[in-house]
């Protein structure tokens, strides 16, 4: 794991330990498994309504991926592979090119190197590329979009919560004495802040994290995109190096969070 992520993880335990520590007396008042429920409930009965099922499901798979260290980039390996392939198809050994893809490891390359052989149109090869783009940019869109719909409704049912205990509390105002209605606002009231951590300190941030990779992971493919076209015009393979050596470090930290890297991709 990450040693960022891994002190975040550390931190947030040991800060909510802190607080409870002020007041040791009263830790009970921090546990409520009922409104633990109407919050964590309520936000995916909310998010498996408002979304597909499977879509849903899938993002919630992907919640341990995304606490856990980053992959890896396979951008040196990609562009290496590329390279060796510009190097086959140019000296006209479409043969030994051919035998090439089946050794590269990215769908995204092979199935656009495959049209570089096959001669397709330059036109008809661009616009299976960027139709691949923009497939991985719409379902990334959707995952995120997936868990900010539960970073909102998060905090919602936390106060729906609040509310619930609020009724219980004030239906029995006549018979109790002010220690039990204290006692009652209380265990009422932490639904509202268990709502505000899981918006603030799980679903939001992941939502980030989740936006910055697919990011990086678009940029990457735009500059793969760049010398499959390249490979089309068979430019020398150090010409091609330039350029993706070019575009990955104009890339390298280019995208501020929320900012697609320059796609203007469906119906290109």
């Amino acid at each position: 794991m990450k040693q960022s992520t891994r002190l975040i993880l550390l931190f947030i335990p040991i800060a909510i330990a802190a607080v409870l520590l002020v007041s040791p007396e009263h830790l009970g008042a921090f546990f409520n498994l009922p409104g633990l429920i109407v919050v964590i409930g309520g936000t995916l009965a909310a998010t498996f309504l408002s979304r597909p099922a499977s879509e849903v499901l899938a993002v919630l798979r992907s919640i341990p991926t995304l606490l856990r260290e980053e992959p890896p980039s396979t951008a040196e390996r990609d562009f290496d592979q590329l390279l060796r392939f510009a190097g086959r198809y140019r000296v006209a050994s479409i043969r030994n090119a051919e035998r090439e893809i089946g050794r590269i490891d990215s769908s995204f390359m092979r199935a656009g190197l495959q049209q570089v052989v096959d001669r397709a149109p330059e036109q008809e090869l661009e616009k299976s590329l960027r139709w691949r783009l923009s497939t991985v940019l719409r379902r990334e869109q959707g995952r995120i979009q997936i868990i900010n719909t539960m970073a909102i409704f998060a905090p919602a049912f936390g106060m729906l919560g609040t509310l619930f205990g609020l009724v219980n509390m004030l239906s029995g105002l006549g018979n109790s004495g002010l220690q039990e209605i204290g006692g009652s606002m209380a265990f009422a009231m932490i639904t509202t802040v268990y709502g505000i951590i899981a918006s603030n300190l799980l679903f939001k941030p992941l939502a980030i994290k989740l936006e910055r990779r697919t990011n990086q992971r678009l940029m990457q493919m735009k500059t793969l995109m760049e010398g499959i076209l390249m490979i089309y015009h068979k430019r020398h393979p150090a010409q091609i190096r330039d350029v993706l050596a070019s575009m990955q470090h104009t890339n390298i930290g280019a995208t501020p969070s929320g900012h697609n890297p320059g796609l203007t991709l469906v119906g290109a």
